[in-house]
């Protein structure tokens, strides 16, 4: 109760108590007690005030953890995330249609020649121009003529005998790397490579090569105004989207002694093998020339421009309907869904803290809070997950970049392509931290060389996310795919390129491309991160790298090996607490070194006499694995190892098991 004498009346500070007058002589009773009232509703008011903001800076602090806490789990699931996308993408085995249209920038699309004439019988002789006329051996070219003579005899009749032809090239660069021939011809006039408004033709032919029974072949894909069979179907990909195609094409190949015939094997062709994952993961990549149907196409792709029959009215280009296959995909499945189970499992301590961690912040309690990424180092299983279930983006990436002109290529490839900086972030960080446990059997040296855990995984990931994820590096990708070794070339451009028949030795994985991107960015991420961290040391503290000393004598950090010569870990003296000339590691640092504690949840416990001066006695805290916190609270029977226990903030070293007692998470105390 307050006082309200007389003898309290005065100034109290910036909020003086209000004098008050004697129950006997106020000659209002009510009014005196209403401001007794006022006055102590005022200052409780102000205390809760003080409360309300209190709790609320405690929620501020922990706010960075939290947020870093979510990141790092975010990080962690990637994997499994990524997984599932790739899984519903049937990205093990998958065939969707690669768009084409008449376009320079997007499509390579390139004026080859304007001059040939073809009659019934083939080429007028010398109508075609020099370099049309050498993509192909001379004795193989003649041969192209006929074939389109023939399969285009209805066109030619139409026109009075003799149809223009303009020839044009897709790639035969050196940025592209590959390429074919494409074949417009128009009734009474050349049509153009590049059109700018749609234009009428005859017919479309695209010459490429292909392998059949280990020989190499010339493919001819073409498309006939005057054919009614030729007309337009959807056609369903694997991915669950559907692109419009024109039924009944007629596929030729010309075998390289002269012979023609129908292709039986559908249009095959772009046979391509890669091996990301080794022999054992053998990539197959394989594509179907096709004749899309652009009715819809060209809306999406916002073309001005096309190429439609005269008669038939559709409009139509050359495409290809790409796919590939992986040997043993359902090992890799279940590789990384017991990976994936294993991770999670690994992270379920730090999860439970977390938890613990909220529902303290909540009901006002003291709660435990710490960066898990700065004590990966010392999770060394967990992050041996994480980068095993992330080391199958390297055959991610490696078969989304056959889709750059696919509807969900780019989607596939960056997730691919974040996976893969995931796999190089954390297999840095578990490369760093075995060579630094390697070096610790040897020599361990009372200071290290400190660096940001979060800035390095952070920035390293981010870094190369940027540097793939564009459509630049997605086109270079694509096109170095197709740049294997060839069986039969195309001379485009005074070069040969691949056209379509490739050698059995297969192309270069994706990451042979990634070495320079993947060294810039962890090399310049790893130089950010230990910059940030000694300079953040030095302008508070004065130092440049972590002393170590101090753990070295702590009754429980020195039998937990410590870092070598470089750590992530907050190991510095003034993030342990002096007392005395005693260094005492909080909960939190143990908690990053993978440990924590727990303690019975019943105990029996001495009779003591009432006001005998003696305190109870204090539970012990026995000292587990983060790994083991959760099975030493779920599992009655435990067989869960100690290392020890903590009394009176004194750590004593015991391995043992645990006895088969109910326990219970602890927040733990300080340890000297």
């Amino acid at each position: 109760m307050m006082d309200v004498s007389p003898e309290n009346d005065g100034d109290t500070g910036d909020n003086p108590i209000p004098t008050v007058p004697r129950l006997d002589t106020d000659p209002s009773p009510m009014r005196r007690i209403n401001k007794i009232y006022v006055t102590t509703r005022r200052a409780s008011g102000e205390l809760h005030l003080q409360s309300v903001l209190q709790h609320m800076d405690r929620r501020l602090q922990v706010l960075p953890d939290l947020v870093m806490f979510s990141g790092t789990f975010g990080l962690m699931i990637l994997s499994v995330c990524v997984l599932l996308v790739l899984l519903s993408q049937n990205m093990f085995e998958r065939q969707v249609i690669n768009l084409n249209a008449q376009l320079a920038d997007t499509y390579h699309w390139a004026p080859y020649g304007q001059s040939c004439v073809l009659r019934a019988d083939g080429f007028v002789p010398d109508s075609c121009d020099n370099r049309t006329a050498a993509v192909v051996p001379s004795h193989i070219f003649p041969i192209v003529g006929a074939v389109l003579g023939t399969q285009w005899l209805a066109e030619l009749k139409t026109a009075g005998g003799a149809l223009f032809v303009t020839t044009c090239v897709i790639g035969g660069t050196v940025d592209v790397g590959w390429t074919d021939l494409q074949f417009l011809a128009g009734y009474d006039s050349y049509p153009d490579c590049l059109p700018t408004a749609p234009q009428d033709v005859a017919g479309i032919a695209m010459l490429e090569s292909t392998v059949r029974d280990g020989e190499g072949y010339y493919l001819i894909t073409l498309f006939a105004d005057l054919d009614k069979r030729m007309k337009q179907y959807v056609y369903a990909n694997s991915d669950g989207t559907s692109q419009n195609l024109i039924s009944k094409v007629r596929r030729i190949v010309i075998a390289g002694d002269g012979n023609v015939g129908m292709d039986a094997f559908g249009g095959t062709n772009n046979v391509i093998t890669s091996k990301p994952l080794g022999e054992r993961y053998l990539v197959t990549g394989f594509c179907v020339s096709v004749i899309q149907e652009l009715s819809d196409a060209k809306d999406k792709l916002e073309l001005t421009g096309w190429s439609q029959g005269k008669f038939s009215a559709l409009p139509v280009v050359p495409a290809w309907s790409c796919g590939h296959v992986v040997s043993n995909a359902s090992e890799l499945v279940a590789f990384q869904a017991i990976l994936s189970v294993l991770s999670l499992w690994f992270f379920a301590g730090d999860v439970y803290i977390t938890i613990e961690g909220l529902r303290g912040l909540f009901t006002g309690k003291p709660i435990l809070k710490y960066a898990v990424l700065s004590g990966l180092e010392r999770r060394k299983l967990l992050l041996a997950c994480i980068v095993a279930n992330s080391m199958p983006g390297l055959l991610y990436m490696d078969v989304s970049r056959m889709y750059f002109h696919s509807v969900n290529g780019f989607k596939l490839y960056a997730l691919s392509s974040i996976m893969v900086a995931n796999f190089v972030a954390f297999g840095s960080l578990l490369a760093l931290s075995v060579v630094d446990m390697l070096v610790s059997y040897v020599k361990t040296f009372s200071i290290c060389v400190g660096y940001s855990a979060p800035v390095f995984i952070v920035m390293s990931i981010v870094w190369m996310a940027a540097a793939w994820c564009n459509d630049d590096n997605f086109l270079d990708a694509y096109n170095k795919f197709y740049t294997a070794p060839s069986v039969i070339g195309f001379w485009v451009h005074d070069a040969y390129y691949a056209s379509g028949s490739y050698a059995p030795g297969g192309t270069l994985p994706i990451a042979n491309y990634l070495t320079e991107s993947i060294l810039t960015a962890v090399g310049c991420s790893f130089g950010v991160s230990i910059a940030i961290s000694s300079l953040h040391r030095w302008l508070l503290h004065k130092h440049w790298f972590v002393s170590t000393a101090w753990a070295q004598s702590n009754s429980l950090l020195q039998k937990l090996r410590l870092p070598s010569f470089i750590t992530a870990l907050p190991l510095d003296p003034f993030n342990a607490i002096k007392i005395g000339n005693t260094m005492y590691c909080k909960p939190s640092t143990l908690a990053l070194m993978g440990y924590t504690t727990v303690e019975r949840k019943k105990q029996e416990m001495h009779s003591v006499k009432e006001n005998d001066g003696e305190e109870p006695p204090q539970k012990p805290h026995f000292v587990v694995s983060i790994y083991a916190l959760v099975p030493a609270l779920v599992l009655p029977v435990s067989q869960v190892r100690s290392i020890g226990a903590i009394m009176k903030n004194q750590f004593a070293h015991e391995s043992r098991k645990l006895e088969r007692k109910a326990y219970r998470y602890t927040r733990g105390g300080c340890v000297g």
